[in-house]
């Protein structure tokens, strides 16, 4: 087993599996102390309390386990030297059956560690026996639902975490659990819910798998929301969902999905930004002009200029005017301006994101299309498809920068490294130069002349790359992208995988030249991949209301509609942080900051068209 632990970083799997440590609540009879500090997911106390036990212990069979369960503390506790010493140091015997079980697991726990999901599932195939400790067994379940996650089977992920809650029996971690299924599931559309429907329901899985989809139909309707739930009761009487989550559901109130009666749009129609802004107008006003005969709403716009230096005159105004929720600004310099203010007059979703170390007043939400959040699912992406090395190309300039310093940052985060990074002309047409650097192509020839001439003969010579990028990650747009793939092939990097921002595809189909781009992976939005996946959401409906800015700038087009419609479901989302709301810019959440998260589609070139990687998606 290889370990690149000084590598690895567990922060990512720490936030997806929720670990909440905290002291001890309970000492149930015949618990150990060090049993109970894991439990109570205090690793590191455990893992020392489990050394303790083992010295104690009066078999060399029982030393074994009680080291074994103090490795598995250890790798969750993050200390991740002190577990692989512990473990080279036991002699497993592979015939005890409870030896070799419990080897298998701390196997799958350093696989996970390494992003290996595959090794992980390996490893857990076979289930463990039933004298296996309940809180082991529901690692067993979680382990294989992490690498689950990793290989973005939602379906399989939720099955896990149901088979983990049979063996918890703390009330804190069982909501924990489920929460991580409705997670899975809520990641899937209405639709694919629907359509994956178990043909054994009812039955748990297909219990959730309904709960969530019921969720997502009703999530700005109250009323149906709550009956619906009555009725799935009446269906799932011995479902084991927890009541916290169901009382979420009945509990919705209509005045917190109610869509404000005066909202204002505030966006620079004038200067250097009136183009985006008309895109985005548009798209709000169709999406409004859609719902228009089921609501009734004065929406009223006003001209920024895109001048910070007069924002607040401009929201004040439409205060004034009496508007009741605030869209825009779209600069940041703009939003910055009104972030300033300890307190907002009304709730406000801004078009973009600022600094999210500035403190931000209590009513303000944030939404963007940034490249900046783009290049952050990229190394979240590549983290969970078990890259380690990534090499980066991004273009000369401040556009270039902010993308590689985005990656960068979360990538070395989680635990990532970045091997090399070369930046690019984006005016020229040949980018082999810093491709050669990128893969080191130039030091191969070098080391092929040095020794030419030391031997003073003519040798074969093949060209070399290095071996050690696991992932190239390009940043640029269309025009750039159809050539540096090509030339990556040329220079002998044709199987490793390449990954970019939605930039790289205009968002209309163009099979002859974007086959330059064979098997890029990138994430985009539902919107602009309509035309490549069976489902096809609002835009069916508001096709013929689609303007020429729209048309042309599609993205933020579609970013208007999903502005005016998650007006509704903002509390929802701010209340309720495990749900998601299924916009046509992504599957949108809310982070602590208020700032709107869009988990994006994946997708890859093949034969030129944008292929879903995950079906399930849509």
């Amino acid at each position: 087993m290889k370990h690149n632990f000084k590598l690895i970083a567990l922060s990512l799997f720490t936030l997806l599996l929720v670990s909440c440590a905290g002291k001890p609540t309970y000492s149930p009879e015949g618990v150990s102390e060090a049993e109970q500090l894991y439990i109570t997911k205090q690793y590191a106390e455990a893992a020392v309390a489990f050394n303790q036990q083992a010295s104690a212990a009066t078999s060399a069979r029982e030393q074994k386990l009680l080291l074994l369960r103090a490795v598995i503390a250890y790798i969750k506790a993050e200390q991740l030297t002190q577990a692989l010493q512990l473990f080279e140091s036991i002699k497993i015997n592979e015939n005890d059956i409870k030896q070799r079980n419990f080897a298998r697991l701390t196997r799958a726990h350093f696989s996970l560690a390494e992003r290996n999901a595959e090794e992980v599932l390996t490893q857990l195939k076979q289930s463990l026996t039933l004298d296996t400790p309940r809180i082991l067994l529901a690692d067993f379940h979680e382990l294989r639902a992490a690498a689950l996650t990793m290989q973005g089977d939602r379906i399989t992920t939720a099955e896990e975490y149901i088979k983990q809650g049979r063996y918890l029996k703390r009330d804190e971690s069982i909501l924990q659990s489920q929460q991580l299924i409705w997670q899975s599931l809520a990641l899937l559309s209405e639709r694919s819910l629907q359509q994956m429907q178990p043909a054994k329901a009812p039955d748990v899985l297909s219990g959730w798998m309904e709960l969530v989809r019921i969720s997502k139909k009703y999530q700005l309707n109250p009323i149906l929301l709550r009956a619906s739930i009555n009725n799935w009761q009446r269906r799932y009487t011995n479902h084991p969902v927890h009541p916290t989550l169901l009382e979420g559901l009945r509990n919705r109130k209509q005045e917190d999905v109610t869509l404000p009666k005066k909202i204002a749009l505030l966006l620079p129609l004038s200067g250097r930004f009136a183009n985006p802004a008309k895109a985005i107008r548009d798209g709000l006003l169709a999406s409004y002009y859609a719902k228009k005969d089921k609501i009734d709403i004065n929406i009223r716009i006003y001209d920024t200029k895109g001048d910070p230096e007069q924002i607040e005159e401009i929201y004040e105004t439409a205060v004034s005017d009496g508007a009741q929720f605030i869209i825009g600004p779209l600069n940041k310099a703009s939003i910055s301006k009104l972030a300033e203010q300890s307190d907002l007059s009304v709730p406000t979703l801004s078009l973009n994101y600022i600094d999210p170390e500035s403190s931000i007043p209590q009513e303000l939400y944030q939404f963007g299309l940034s490249p900046e959040e783009e290049a952050i699912q990229v190394a979240e992406r590549t983290w969970l498809d078990g890259h380690v090395n990534a090499a980066v190309l991004t273009p000369i300039g401040p556009w270039g920068d902010r993308v590689y310093q985005a990656f960068r940052q979360r990538w070395e985060q989680i635990g990532g490294r970045i091997v090399e990074q070369q930046s690019y002309n984006s005016s020229n047409n040949d980018f082999s130069l810093p491709i050669r650097r990128l893969l080191n192509i130039d030091e191969s020839k070098l080391r092929y002349n040095s020794l030419s001439r030391l031997l003073k003969t003519k040798l074969k010579y093949t060209t070399y790359r290095r071996q050690d990028i696991d992932f190239i990650f390009i940043a640029g747009y269309p025009r750039q992208a159809r050539q540096i793939r090509p030339q990556l092939k040329f220079f002998h990097a044709s199987k490793v995988p390449v990954y970019a921002t939605s930039h790289i595809f205009t968002g209309n189909l163009n099979p002859s030249r974007d086959r330059l781009m064979n098997d890029i992976r990138f994430g985009d939005m539902p919107w602009v991949l309509s035309d490549t996946t069976p489902h096809r959401g609002l835009r069916n409906e508001i096709e013929e209301l689609i303007s020429n800015a729209g048309t042309k700038h599609q993205r933020l087009y579609a970013m208007g509609v999903d502005a005016f419609n998650i007006i509704a479901a903002l509390n929802t989302l701010k209340t309720y942080p495990y749900e998601r709301y299924q916009g046509e810019t992504g599957s949108l959440s809310l982070d602590e900051k208020q700032r709107v998260k869009r988990q994006l589609s994946w997708v890859y070139f093949r034969s030129g068209r944008p292929m879903l990687l995950d079906q399930a998606a849509q």
